[in-house]
């Protein structure tokens, strides 16, 4: 069976315009396969058969909960086609039609509500990390003394300085985007 591959990034925030393309594939007559997050294999298939879904599950199921959710959607037609991180890619054959019924901004709205908590859930372990790293290295540095103590303290404040810059860079408008998105579905209900 004839295959592509594409080399795509697509943030949290960005999972409205991941779903698009993904649609758009399929309307294309290229029906997706899998993803690592990175890279999109597609086969070659009849235009429009599917459409596809990005969901994530709410974060207070427990694993058997999700399983469950997850059986029901196939029983109903619904097919998981594949996984990565916390998402699922969902599809279901275009002749069964939408996924949504109700397909209003309420149901929107819990999505970006669920993508918004993973985002802050994300970035709040990241600033753990980096605070326990610095801490357990300042402790580590304690027991050396002199120029070399100075030297590597300062290198490390200066590499755990730049790596929170970096990462506020990154996750601070990916959650500004999903609050914005909130917002504006917060308006049109």
């Amino acid at each position: 069976m004839e295959t592509k591959r594409y080399f795509r990034y697509f943030t949290i925030a960005d999972y409205e315009r991941e779903q698009k393309w993904l649609n758009a594939m399929s309307r294309s007559g290229w029906n997706f396969v899998r993803t690592n997050g990175f890279i999109y294999t597609f086969e070659k298939g009849t235009p429009g058969e599917y459409i596809y879904k990005l969901d994530l599950p709410n974060e207070s199921m427990t694993d058997v909960e999700v399983d469950a959710y997850y059986k029901f959607m196939e029983e109903c037609g619904i097919e998981i086609v594949s996984s990565f991180k916390f998402w699922r890619y969902l599809r279901k054959k275009s002749a069964d039609g939408p996924f949504d019924a109700t397909n209003n901004a309420m149901t929107q709205l819990s999505m970006v509500n669920k993508a918004y908590g993973v985002a802050t859930k994300t970035m709040n372990i990241i600033i753990v990390i980096f605070a326990l790293l610095i801490l357990a290295l300042n402790i580590a540095l304690s027991f050396v003394t002199g120029y070399v103590a100075g030297f590597i303290s300062g290198i490390i404040h200066g590499i755990a300085s730049s790596a929170f810059l970096v990462m506020a860079i990154i996750m601070v408008p990916i959650i500004q985007r999903l609050r914005t998105r909130m917002n504006e579905l917060i308006d049109e209900i």
